[in-house]
């Protein structure tokens, strides 16, 4: 007699532990995000595409090169996240960090926001052993509502609530890791709205690495600028988590037939940036 095999359908599911705070946060009003939601995506690499919405076109071997060694990855694009945030973000004066603070609040712009720039804060970011360190130059005078592209580690938003202690203040951006370690080393913690001295917090997006490793999260934008510009953002950060010094090269290569005309006008005059994108 023959017997029949059953097909036993096995599902394996990611248990998560790192995100659970966020639960009693986005209920209690710390936390803002679309429609109230715990949104986490779970890969080991994050793309922001910052330049598309630019008009700038990157080859396609720049992003396969950067996906090779670190899969599951997905790309995110800046100006979409920006659709999700502009509803829960309040009309008032922004306060916006030079570089992925301008670049977020010009695709806010674009996308409807109505709220009015009150200031940048000029932040300079340099890769020292691979390590980045921030530091602020020129006026630093945040208004109620401070803006950047991502948040990571927290260490730039951070930064400013340091020099500024008195201020009260909210913090939004497009993208932000879930990835924050118990008890309170490092510039996050698990309750309210990760970041001591924010008051609100708004994010169209959480990201988390696989098995609740700390997530790779790289900007389009940053990466055509340091790693031309910055030799130790290169040599370390890049050849460390994309496959070697000869991945490296041909990363570079790549980077080099960009056509950066966007970028480098935003780093050197903002404003005028903004009036020519639409954001002024």
């Amino acid at each position: 007699m023959r017997l029949k095999r059953k097909l036993v359908l096995v599902v394996f599911t990611q248990k998560r532990t790192l995100d659970k705070y966020l639960f009693p946060s986005i209920n209690k009003g710390f936390i803002k995000t679309p429609g109230n939601q715990l949104l986490v995506e779970d890969k080991t690499l994050f793309l922001f595409d910052d330049l598309t919405p630019l008009g700038i076109s990157y080859p396609k071997d720049l992003v396969e090169i950067l996906k090779e060694k670190n899969q599951p990855s997905k790309i995110y694009n800046a100006r979409e996240l920006a659709s999700k945030l502009v509803p829960l973000l309040p009309e008032t004066e922004v306060t916006v960090l030079s570089g992925g603070g301008v670049l977020t609040y010009l695709f806010l712009k674009v996308n409807g926001y109505r709220g009015s720039l009150f200031n940048i804060i000029q932040v300079k970011r340099e890769y020292i052993d691979g390590r980045p360190k921030c530091s602020l130059t020129g006026k630093i005078s945040p208004s109620e509502l401070v803006i950047d592209d991502i948040l990571a580690s927290g260490q730039t938003i951070c930064t400013i609530i340091d020099q500024c202690p008195n201020e009260e203040t909210e913090f939004a951006c497009l993208l932000a890791s879930s990835n924050v370690p118990k008890g309170e080393k490092g510039y996050r913690q698990r309750q309210q709205t990760t970041i001591p001295g924010v008051s609100r917090f708004y994010c169209s997006q959480f990201v988390n690495g696989i098995e609740n490793r700390k997530p790779a999260i790289l900007s389009l934008r940053y990466l055509l600028t340091k790693a031309v510009d910055n030799g130790d953002y290169s040599q370390g950060y890049l050849s460390k988590k994309f496959g070697g010094e000869e991945k490296v090269k041909v990363l570079l290569d790549l980077i080099k037939g960009i056509n950066r005309e966007p970028i480098d006008l935003l780093r050197e005059n903002p404003i005028e940036f903004l009036k020519t994108y639409g954001g002024y």
